[in-house]
């Protein structure tokens, strides 16, 4: 499954990198490589390229989720991980949000919102498919923030 988070950060991309890393690290418990300065970092479940320079349709992006976007991280989920992959991530994405609690959007085929976080409240889609719903059912409590569910644009 390929999907990305789109992020609203205030430092800089190096400092993004790093905390990405170690929130990796700590959430897999299993080998973590990185690549390219720590832009790429590969696991057993996925893969996450970390984006702030040259993220592709930025003003697009931004006036779609009515943000001011400044890093992506695109993530490839492997097929024969994918449920204990998408609980490691979802654990990931609430760290994130523990560490540095960023405004963010996480969506899948390349624009379908599948879950928004503004102003200390996650809002959820209601229009998910089957398979969107049962991943985000089995993780979401693992974001530890409220939720909320509501109509969002795809």
């Amino acid at each position: 499954m390929d999907c990305a988070l789109f992020l609203v950060i205030n430092f800089d991309q190096d400092i993004l990198k790093r905390k990405i890393y170690n929130i990796v690290c700590e959430a897999v418990e299993d080998v973590v490589t990185d690549y390219q300065n720590f832009s790429r970092l590969s696991c057993r479940y996925f893969t996450l390229d970390i984006e702030t320079e040259d993220i592709i349709s930025l003003d697009f992006l931004r006036k779609e989720y009515g943000m001011e976007i400044n890093a992506e991280i695109g993530i490839q989920l492997f097929e024969n991980t994918f449920e204990e992959g998408t609980e490691v991530l979802f654990n990931i994405f609430g760290n994130i949000l523990m560490d540095f609690n960023p405004d963010m959007v996480f969506v899948e085929n390349g624009t379908d919102q599948i879950f928004r976080k503004e102003n200390d409240t996650v809002i959820i889609s209601t229009r998910l498919d089957e398979h969107q719903k049962k991943y985000l059912s089995n993780n979401i409590n693992l974001l530890r923030f409220p939720h909320i569910y509501q109509e969002l644009s795809n």
